[in-house]
């Protein structure tokens, strides 16, 4: 579950944005900007919500739950990690179809990790699904009609 977790701290997203840039064609390159788009919206969101929101992480109000890995922030709502996940999966999935069936799985699995860890709550992660989702076919879409 940790190395679920890290992955979407960016690596998954930076090789693949590596591997479609390099084997693709200008599709691939589109979507890797719809992304990248997508990927700094969430942050942007998810940040601003955690801040205004301030809701404390699980393991803080929960003495017998552990935390199995340090948080990256201080708050727990949304949850970043699937937000950006599924924000990334969303633009990808539009504009590569074919391409759910990777990312889906692994943006699930980010998700559940980070309640597996004591990281968050599952209304988080939840939450933090249905932004990204949100943001990320958002994006693909208005990049597929060439808006952007």
């Amino acid at each position: 579950m940790r190395t679920s977790s890290r992955l979407g701290d960016g690596p998954l997203w930076y090789l693949t944005a590596l591997i479609l840039l390099a084997g693709g064609g200008a599709v691939e390159r589109w979507a890797v900007l719809a992304a990248g788009i997508s990927l700094l919206l969430s942050v942007l969101l998810f940040t601003l919500l955690k801040n205004v929101i301030g809701r404390p992480r699980p393991f803080e109000i929960w003495a017998d739950l552990p935390c199995q890995m340090p948080p990256p922030d201080r708050f727990s709502f949304p949850s970043g990690h699937t937000m950006t996940a599924f924000a990334a999966c969303g633009a990808l999935a539009v504009l590569l179809p074919g391409s759910l069936a990777l990312f889906l799985p692994v943006a699930i699995l980010i998700g559940f990790s980070r309640i597996f860890l004591g990281l968050h709550y599952p209304t988080d992660v939840l939450v933090g699904a249905l932004l990204g989702s949100t943001i990320g076919l958002g994006m693909g879409r208005l990049f597929l009609m060439g808006v952007l």
